[in-house]
């Protein structure tokens, strides 16, 4: 699942490859927690190569995301397709995150899927 991660002065990246379920989303769990108190003002994910998401990568985006945005830093989805795409336009998530640019972004966490959340 973990690829490999890019630093930059104010960005850093993480590459994922495979799928994000349950199983991956545990292997995560210190890379993501360790990425929610980065200094760098952005925290880019690229999906590039990304087949799979399942509950429980939703649920690691949105702890990462949540510990950003407490942080006043953001999350960034690229290279967003396949599956993973179409889970997260299903779940209304696309447009929050900035992926579907035609469309409103609302705050991730006023979605009502992810209430349980706060």
């Amino acid at each position: 699942m973990f690829e490999r991660i890019e630093s930059e002065p104010d960005r850093v990246c993480l590459h994922l490859r495979g799928g994000l379920d349950s199983e991956a989303s545990r292997a995560l769990r210190e890379s993501l927690a360790a990425l929610a108190v980065v200094e760098a003002s952005e925290v880019v994910i690229d999906f590039s190569h990304v087949t799979f998401i399942d509950g429980s990568g939703i649920g690691a985006l949105s702890f990462l995301f949540k510990r950003l945005a407490a942080r006043g830093r953001r999350l960034v989805l690229t290279g967003v397709c396949g599956q993973p795409l179409e889970m997260l336009r299903h779940l209304g998530l696309a447009a929050a995150l900035g992926i579907d640019r035609g469309r409103a972004r609302r705050s991730f966490f006023s979605l009502p899927v992810l209430a349980w959340a706060r």
